[in-house]
């Protein structure tokens, strides 16, 4: 069931299941529909440790960019950056560097939605970009969502 808060673009089918949203899931966020859930929900019966394994890589994610800014690093980018669950690249590496850039990249127009939406209340510095990795020249280029 879509509620008030959740709008979903016109181009996206929520009966079909979505790896972003599959991750929010089994990191216990909010953006996920019932497909997502039922998918999420297979595919934990088959790897059961699942939702730990999504854990341990935000927890490395955490540690990784801190570490990077701890030495130097000031521009990042999150490539199939995913629905924003905090923490998240740009809570983390601010925490070391508060005026660090990060540049969010992701080709599924519901986190598109969900990053606009994230980023419209902060500073300059944190952009979103809707971009499919498997295309790098097309990322380079893109203007940033508004």
């Amino acid at each position: 069931m879509v509620t008030d808060r959740q709008y979903v673009p016109p181009d996206v089918d929520i009966s079909v299941p979505s790896p972003a949203r599959m991750y929010d899931y089994y990191l216990g966020g909010k953006e996920n529909y019932p497909a997502d859930r039922e998918a999420a929900e297979r595919a934990l019966s088959v790897v059961p440790h699942g939702r730990a394994i999504a854990w341990a890589n935000r927890k490395f994610l955490v540690r990784t960019v801190k570490h990077l800014a701890r030495n130097g690093i000031r521009q990042f980018i999150d490539l199939g950056t995913g629905i924003p669950t905090s923490p998240n690249v740009h809570e983390s590496v601010r925490s070391v560097v508060l005026d660090a850039r990060v540049a969010y990249v992701d080709n599924d127009p519901i986190v598109a939605v969900h990053n606009k939406a994230l980023l419209a209340s902060l500073d300059n510095g944190i952009t979103s970009i809707r971009g499919d990795i498997r295309y790098p020249l097309n990322i380079m280029g893109a203007a940033p969502l508004e």
